[in-house]
């Protein structure tokens, strides 16, 4: 049976949805090609009807995660009071919320260690799309420079990723929460104030 044009599409992008969720959820080894089907209700042999590689999926579903959460993220800048959307980004970035969903959050964190394991030409596609990401949330990052505000950037976001990585690991709310609470504190302090 054929189908159509706009129905292949529906189903790529429920595709990347599910996957860009599982990935971050259970890790992209983890959640094999035949489990991101199954949870779209299309078989696994369909796959390849939208995707020539797993590594392929992997690539556009960090894609589709890295511009979920900035656009999340320029939601949370621009609703902030004038001059805060940097410190409502880390408030929002470093909180339980997003620590007890890694599914809907940060790509980094939940995936970093696994992302710098993958192919070169991988990881080149994968940088492209942190540069994205990068850019849209660079016109809230303090600097004279665009060179000032990349090296603040470069700095804090994959330091918050690590915060978000340790804190995910804490064994109670309450550790989990003062591991946020100082982190936030700190990088409000060192880059928002």
């Amino acid at each position: 049976m054929r189908y159509s044009p706009e129905h292949k599409a529906q189903n790529h992008e429920n595709i990347l949805s599910v996957a860009a969720r599982s990935f971050r959820e259970h890790g992209g080894d983890s959640s094999g090609i035949g489990t991101v089907m199954k949870n779209v209700g299309l078989t696994k042999g369909g796959f390849y009807r939208h995707f020539a590689s797993k590594d392929d999926l992997f690539v556009e579903a960090v894609a589709r995660a890295f511009d979920e959460m900035g656009n999340g993220m320029v939601d949370v800048a621009r609703s902030a009071p004038e001059g805060q959307g940097l410190r409502a980004i880390i408030e929002h970035y470093l909180s339980a919320r997003h620590a007890n969903a890694p599914g809907m959050g940060c790509v980094v964190s939940a995936l970093g260690p696994e992302l710098a394991r993958k192919p070169l030409a991988v990881r080149k596609r994968i940088e492209a799309a942190l540069e994205a990401y990068r850019e849209r949330l660079l016109p809230f990052v303090p600097g004279r420079t665009r060179e000032e505000k990349v090296a603040k950037f470069q700095v804090l976001f994959p330091s918050m990723a690590g915060v978000m990585t340790s804190a995910r690991l804490a064994a109670s709310p309450q550790k989990r929460e003062q591991i946020l609470t100082v982190a936030r504190d700190f990088f409000i302090k060192g880059f928002a104030m």
